[in-house]
């Protein structure tokens, strides 16, 4: 029962979400900037050349290494991190049986910090080359996560934008429609029942047979076979089509994620849209 009632609430948050314009705004500037975030994280742990890495040298004092934490003392205080996915069962056997006190010779990738180089007077214990490449194939799933982020801000800002626009060209038709408030409406065309379209609801009151259709990206309101008004757009945003016929208000449309029709102010039907 607790879960069904978080899940609701989750709903409930990300419908309230959905449906403002500011929250929609700031999700996708925020989708943006962790876009372009993960995107230089990436870009800051492509390989370097040896000239550029920072070289330490010191007395080997202890290295510690766990899951996401894998660090080497020295007797002088300093430490510095080895990047975890550079660290193979191989390094970790020869790190675990150095000697305190040996000599060790490292480079640093200044632009992420970690160690990309380690070297004893007698072998190499981490390869550059080889170290390098692994931080940068690891990273490479950032890479998609920034890239991924990026894009689906932009979507989300685009399709706000638009929204947006919508709304005021919603609000501009609504009131123009208004002026001829009580006078009775004039189809616009016959509906060609033979056009392929997607029903969207269908309601039969008071001798009006009323019909809310999409035909291709073109929302129609068909009262008796005719259409009486009509909203196009590629992407579905809530708008509401109406019709005067005999004193009576019909309406169909979009509105909090669901279809309806109403008459006379009523709603006769409705249908939950998830998409």
């Amino acid at each position: 029962m607790k879960k069904t009632k978080k899940s609701q609430t989750y709903v409930s948050s990300a419908s309230v979400i959905m449906h403002s314009s500011p929250a929609m705004l700031i999700l996708a500037v925020i989708g943006i900037f962790i876009g372009i975030f993960f995107i230089f994280y990436k870009n800051a742990s492509t390989p370097i050349e040896r000239t550029e890495a920072i070289s330490y040298s010191g007395t080997f004092e202890n290295y510690k290494g766990w899951r996401k934490d894998c660090k080497i003392y020295f007797s002088d205080g300093s430490c510095y991190e080895v990047y975890p996915h550079t660290e193979s069962s191989a390094f970790r056997e020869a790190m675990a049986s150095l000697d305190k006190g040996t000599p060790l010779y490292l480079l640093v990738n200044p632009n992420i910090g970690y160690v990309v180089e380690i070297k004893t007077d007698t072998e190499e214990l981490l390869n550059l080359e080889q170290s390098q490449e692994a931080i940068d194939t690891y990273n490479n799933g950032y890479l998609f996560i920034g890239y991924f982020c990026c894009a689906a801000g932009v979507v989300l800002l685009l399709y706000t934008i638009g929204s947006i626009i919508y709304k005021r060209k919603e609000v501009a038709r609504h009131a123009l429609k208004s002026k001829n408030a009580g006078k009775a409406s004039t189809p616009i065309r016959s509906a060609d029942p033979a056009v392929k379209s997607k029903i969207l609801l269908e309601a039969s009151v008071n001798g009006y047979r009323i019909c809310y259709r999409r035909v291709k990206s073109v929302n129609e309101l068909v009262i008796n076979g005719k259409v009486y008004d009509e909203k196009k757009g590629v992407i579905e945003f809530a708008h509401n089509l109406c019709a005067t016929l005999d004193g009576h208000s019909i309406e169909a449309g979009i509105e909090n994620d669901c279809s309806y029709i109403k008459f006379d102010g009523e709603v006769i039907k409705n249908k939950k849209r998830y998409f």
